[in-house]
């Protein structure tokens, strides 16, 4: 098994923050029965993706190309339709919007740079 660290990186930062996320759903008490369905489903769509490609690197298996690129648009597609909705609403505080910023802006590099290191390591 070769050391793919940028490709476990993403896995685990995604592991992470969506995790949290459920946390989050499950306190949030302004959440509607939709909202909640929706965000867990979200949530869930990512650790899966996480885990299936986690297993994919572990195993060195064909179909790990296939879970990086769900995980990597995924993820990158979420902050990136959520994002300018947090940045322009009044209702955010400053805090939160930089917060978000910063997983957006990780989600992004991370999944670009674990996509390049996939596809070096294909090639070799």
């Amino acid at each position: 098994m070769r050391t793919r660290p940028l490709q476990w990186s993403l896995v685990l930062w995604t592991l992470g923050i969506w995790g949290s996320r459920i946390r989050n759903i499950a306190v949030d008490d302004e959440l509607t029965g939709a909202e909640r369905i929706f965000s867990l489903g979200v949530a869930i769509t990512l650790i899966c993706a996480a885990a299936m490609a986690g297993i994919g690197l572990v195993r060195s298996a064909s179909w790990t190309r296939n879970a990086l690129i769900v995980l990597a648009v995924v993820g990158v597609l979420r902050f990136s339709l959520r994002g300018p909705f947090i940045l322009l609403d009044d209702q955010w505080d400053v805090a939160f919007k930089v917060v978000h910023s910063i997983l957006w802006l990780v989600t992004v590099v991370l999944s670009a740079l674990a996509w390049r290191e996939h596809q070096r390591a294909e090639a070799s």
